[in-house]
């Protein structure tokens, strides 16, 4: 990435935290299995977008599209263990609690329905959502999104099992999570970006964080091959690294799915391009829901 394009990134991350952190908002919270949890509403339209943030993450990370999307009501949770919300680290911190604790707040809010988008790990929640509740899935949004598929072969299932536990393992140590969040930014990745991701990474506990890892495995019914006909959008940058083999399984399992790449990101773009990302999603939303 070049210089030039560098200060721009980083002049409107500066004006993101400006301008978005400016505006009011209405924060909630609610009681779900020994963790308060909260979240953000803005708007009360009859159409919902709630926007879910990746692995020891916080609603932080959609700052720069929260006042973005005024002909819908926007939710952006602190999922259980992370941000604000109560930190237990004697739970176990799963993808299906993360859903079950979303269903929650949309019970509460009397959302009927909702198109849901994530980021990394956020978007692994929005497709147990999809499977779990498909009645309140109007669609999924993934903004550089995990996607699991458990291999179906007995040999290849234990390498994965095997691989996401080491993984797990790795995050005993305050050194792995940085390397990990490190693998995450490019060489000229923005220094106020990476300083605000760490930040809201280290309020998480790395038990907490080493669970939600370890719960991938536990969850794994959620991960089979499956054909998903809900509308899809997808949005990916080159950190992601997705082989052709990688797309070609996720546009099988949802073949009507719209599919983004954005050039010289991190896996943090919707910070970095927030205007770009915001009308990627808005020219989606107003043909789909």
């Amino acid at each position: 990435m070049k210089t030039g394009i560098s200060i721009v990134l980083t002049l409107g991350f500066i004006m993101t935290i400006t301008f978005c952190h400016g505006q009011s908002k209405k924060e909630k919270s609610i009681h779900f299995k020994g963790n308060q949890v909260f979240y953000e509403v803005r708007g009360d339209a009859p159409r919902t977008v709630l926007f879910i943030h990746g692995w020891t993450g916080s609603r932080e990370s959609w700052k720069s599209q929260l006042d973005a999307f005024v002909d819908y009501r926007v939710i952006a949770v602190d999922l259980p263990g992370n941000g604000k919300s109560g930190k237990n680290e004697k739970v176990d911190y799963t993808m299906d609690l993360f859903a079950d604790t979303i269903y929650e707040i949309l019970k509460s809010e009397h959302v009927d329905h909702a198109f849901f988008i994530g980021h990394s790990m956020g978007f692994a929640v929005a497709e147990v959502l999809a499977v779990k509740f498909p009645e309140i899935c109007k669609g999924i949004g993934s903004i550089d999104g995990v996607h699991f598929e458990l291999p179906e072969d007995p040999t290849e299932k234990d390498a994965w099992i095997q691989y996401n536990r080491v993984f797990a393992k790795s995050m005993e140590h305050e050194q792995g999570r940085e390397d990990f969040i490190n693998a995450l930014f490019l060489p000229d990745t923005p220094k106020i970006l990476r300083e605000e991701i760490f930040k809201i990474s280290r309020t998480v506990p790395l038990t907490i964080g080493k669970s939600m890892i370890e719960g991938v495995e536990t969850d794994q019914y959620y991960w089979k091959k499956r054909v998903m006909t809900i509308p899809c959008l997808a949005v990916y940058s080159p950190v992601f690294q997705l082989t052709p083999k990688d797309k070609a399984n996720f546009k099988k399992m949802y073949p009507s799915v719209a599919y983004h790449e954005i050039e010289n990101v991190s896996h943090f773009f919707m910070l970095e391009m927030p205007y770009k990302v915001n009308q990627i999603i808005l020219d989606y939303l107003s043909k789909e829901y």
